[in-house]
């Protein structure tokens, strides 16, 4: 499908976050911009300013966009529209394709600048705005919220979602043209082999003790108060010794109030996260707004067990009884009732599920997902020049 081309293309990548900012989405892109470039493509990441970048040593280049502070979240910025500076800069070095990854006030602006200036866009589906609404008390907005995402990503040739769960979602809904983007994981960082008996020792738990892990932002859309309600209960309950949350935002604080027998760590360095997941024994991640969720497959392949609701990663990776259990979307009983059978288990039976839970990673394969993304693109590049050929032929006889 690439033969057509001759030469690497150059992609333009449109984000709010990306490194050194921490989360999902910003990791993800970054993966995208790595793996686009190391396969020879010419890749541009335009994303809000930021006070600090990333590494100078990465192939891609970046362009600073005009930004906001996002309410509540000081380390996290939002585009403003900025249809001026996109034309200029899509005049002087034309891309081949355009990649949105959000829909906020710049992806609308590059929406408007691309078809200008006849540039093909795909898009990314990375954040459920619409199932962030009922934690913020405003599910009133909710249909114009659906109905302005259909809108926007329905104006691309393409839309790209990581899963089979949200593949049928949004296809329900009326989405056209999706095509799956799955993600990938560090099989040799998130790994069973960075299990650190001091680190253990550090919390005060023994060889055969139980150790419960949530990792997450610490934010209302995250349900994370369900995930320290269950781990003080076990706790309490003498079940497991202790509970540890990795992740910083604007409830931490509260919770920590809350829940003095929990242990929250902040945000941890890559290694000492990878030491955390290994560390532990079972992973618990109530999250109801996911479009994936990268923690699901970095605790899958740091061999933990994943308790979760049945959507998302959980719903690609998580088998009940295998490698973890899972839970109808909400459901909070069934998810209590899964994390007390998981704890009833025997450490024999453990120790298989957490063997289980490192084999399922093997297909989540970075390197894989990036060839298939790269000939996505290409394809989509190739289908269009073939049709300028067709309609340059037709003209061409016309003139004849």
């Amino acid at each position: 499908m690439t033969q057509n081309l001759n030469r690497p293309i150059k992609i333009s990548l449109l984000t709010e976050t990306f490194p050194p900012e921490v989360n999902g989405v910003a990791f993800t892109l970054a993966h995208f911009a790595r793996g686009l470039s190391s396969l020879g493509s010419d890749v541009e990441v335009l994303c809000p300013k930021r006070t600090s970048k990333g590494d100078d040593t990465e192939l891609w280049t970046e362009i600073d966009l005009p930004s906001r502070q996002i309410p509540n979240y000081p380390q996290l910025r939002f585009g403003l529209p900025c249809g001026s500076l996109l034309y200029q800069n899509w005049q002087d070095k034309r891309p081949d394709i355009i990649y949105l990854a959000t829909e906020g006030p710049a992806g609308f602006s590059a929406l408007r600048v691309a078809k200008k200036l006849n540039i093909p866009v795909v898009s990314g589906l990375h954040t459920n705005f619409d199932l962030y609404l009922k934690h913020y008390g405003i599910s009133i907005f909710k249909p114009v919220i659906d109905g302005y995402l259909k809108w926007f990503h329905n104006r691309t040739v393409g839309t790209f979602v990581p899963t089979d769960w949200m593949f049928s979602e949004l296809q329900n809904k009326g989405y056209e043209n999706l095509f799956k983007l799955s993600r990938g994981v560090d099989r040799q960082l998130f790994s069973p082999q960075k299990r650190s008996d001091c680190l253990r020792k550090s919390w005060n738990v023994g060889e055969l003790d139980r150790v419960l892990l949530c990792v997450s932002r610490a934010a209302v859309e995250k349900n994370l108060e369900l995930a320290c309600s269950l781990f003080d209960q076990m706790i309490q309950q003498g079940k497991v010794k202790a509970g540890i949350i990795v992740g910083d935002g604007p409830e931490r604080i509260k919770l920590e109030k809350r829940y003095p027998s929990i242990r929250f760590t902040g945000c941890l360095s890559k290694l000492d996260l990878a030491m955390h997941y290994a560390s532990s024994d079972l992973f618990v991640f109530p999250s109801e707004t996911e479009t994936f969720g990268n923690v699901v497959t970095e605790a899958l392949s740091s061999g933990l067990p994943v308790l979760g609701y049945d959507y998302a990663a959980a719903s690609e990776y998580v088998t009940s009884e295998k490698n973890g259990y899972l839970s109808p979307l909400g459901d909070v009983s069934s998810l209590t009732e899964n994390l007390n059978i998981a704890l009833n288990g025997s450490g024999l039976f453990l120790a298989k599920m957490s063997r289980n839970a490192r084999a399922s990673t093997e297909i989540a394969n970075w390197q894989n997902i990036i060839a298939n993304f790269y000939e996505n693109l290409t394809g989509f590049l190739n289908g269009r020049l073939n049709s300028i050929k067709v309609h340059q032929t037709v003209s061409n006889c016309r003139m004849i």
